[in-house]
C-alpha cells in the first residue's frame, strides 16, 4: 500500500431490533458510544463514530432496528433511518441474533441489504446465548454464499471483535490520506471517539436510556429527553434537562412515588456521565408533559 493512502470507509450496521447492533459498536470502540436497553428501536437515530487504528479509518453507522408493523408517528420515522445510510456504505454488517428464529423483520434487513452494491459481512451474534434450543444458526445458513464474508461473534462477551475489525478493514478500499480527512465530516478529539451527535443529543441520549432501564415497558415510546443547557463551571459541568411524555399518567409513573424514580434515572445518568467526562455533573432533571414531541421529532 501506498504511504499516501490507507484503508478507509463507511461501515453501516443493519439489523432487527435487539440484534445487539448498539452493543457491538459499543465493543468495537472499546467503550460506551451507543445507548443500549432491551426495547426494541432504543437506537432511534443513525449514530456515527469514527473508528482508528495502525490498518486506517473507519466510520461506523449504527442504525435503528427495522420493526415489520409500525403505527406510531416515532416508529414510522425511525424506520427510515437504516436506508439512508445505506447508499453510503463501502461495507455493510449484517448482524443475526442467531439465539432467536428467523421472522418477517429479519427478511426486511435482509432485502435491504440484498439492494446494495457495499461489500457485505454476514455477523452471527450471541454465540454465547447460542445454546440447545436457542441455536438457530441452520435457519441462517442459506445467506452465506450471499455474502463477501461470514464471522460469528459475541458482542456482549466481546468475543471474535479484533477478527471482526480486520474483516472489516480487508473489504474496505485504499482511499488518499488526505481525503480521508475531509470524508470524516466531523472533527476528532485525539485518544477519544468522534460521536455523530452533538453534546446535547449525546447527554439526552443518555439519560432516555436511564429511563428506558428503569421504567421498562411501562412507558415505552412515549418518552423523549431534551437538554436545556450545559455550563461548564471547571469544577462542575451543570446540566439542566426535561423528561417529555404525552400523558399525566405517565407523568406520575416517571416520577415514581416519592420522587423515586426520576432520583434513580437522574443519579444513575450523573454517575455515567461522570465517568465518561471525569468531571463533577449536577443534573437537574424535570418531567413535563408535552403531547407534541413526537411531531416536532419528526419534522427535525
Amino acid at each position: 500500500m501506498s504511504e499516501n493512502k490507507i484503508k478507509f470507509g463507511r461501515v453501516v450496521i443493519l439489523g432487527r431490533p435487539n440484534t445487539g447492533k448498539s452493543t457491538l459498536l459499543n465493543a468495537i470502540m472499546s467503550q460506551k458510544v451507543a445507548i443500549t436497553s432491551p426495547m426494541a428501536q432504543t437506537t432511534r437515530k443513525n449514530t456515527r463514530v469514527v473508528f482508528e487504528n495502525e490498518k486506517g479509518k473507519i466510520i461506523f453507522s449504527d442504525t435503528p432496528g427495522i420493526i415489520n408493523k409500525v403505527s406510531d408517528l416515532i416508529g414510522k420515522r425511525v424506520n427510515t433511518e437504516a436506508p439512508k445510510e445505506v447508499g453510503r456504505a463501502d461495507v455493510i454488517l449484517c448482524l443475526l441474533d442467531i439465539s432467536r428464529p428467523k421472522n418477517e423483520e429479519e427478511n426486511k434487513v435482509i432485502g435491504l441489504v440484498r439492494k446494495s452494491v457495499a461489500k457485505k459481512i454476514l455477523v452471527y451474534n450471541k454465540i454465547d446465548e447460542a445454546i440447545g434450543s436457542k441455536d438457530h444458526l441452520a435457519e441462517y445458513n442459506y445467506l452465506e454464499e450471499e455474502f463477501d464474508a461470514v464471522i460469528a461473534v459475541s458482542a456482549i462477551k466481546e468475543k471474535n471483535i479484533k477478527g471482526l475489525i480486520n474483516l472489516i478493514f480487508e473489504n474496505l478500499p485504499n482511499k488518499d490520506i488526505k481525503s480521508t480527512e475531509e470524508d470524516a465530516e466531523i472533527m476528532q478529539v485525539k485518544g477519544k471517539p468522534v460521536i455523530g451527535l452533538n453534546s446535547k443529543e449525546y447527554i439526552a441520549e443518555i439519560i432516555r436510556e436511564k429511563a428506558y432501564l428503569f421504567l421498562r415497558k411501562e412507558v415505552p415510546y412515549s418518552v423523549n429527553v431534551e437538554v436545556d443547557s450545559v455550563i461548564d463551571k471547571k469544577n462542575l459541568i451543570l446540566i439542566k434537562a426535561r423528561i417529555l411524555t404525552t400523558a399525566d399518567r405517565y407523568k406520575k409513573m416517571i416520577i415514581g412515588r416519592d420522587g423515586k424514580k426520576i432520583k434513580e434515572i437522574g443519579y444513575n445518568a450523573r454517575k455515567e456521565l461522570e465517568l465518561m467526562s471525569s468531571r463533577k455533573i449536577f443534573l437537574e432533571l424535570l418531567v413535563e408533559i408535552d403531547k407534541h414531541w413526537a411531531e416536532r421529532d419528526i419534522e427535525r
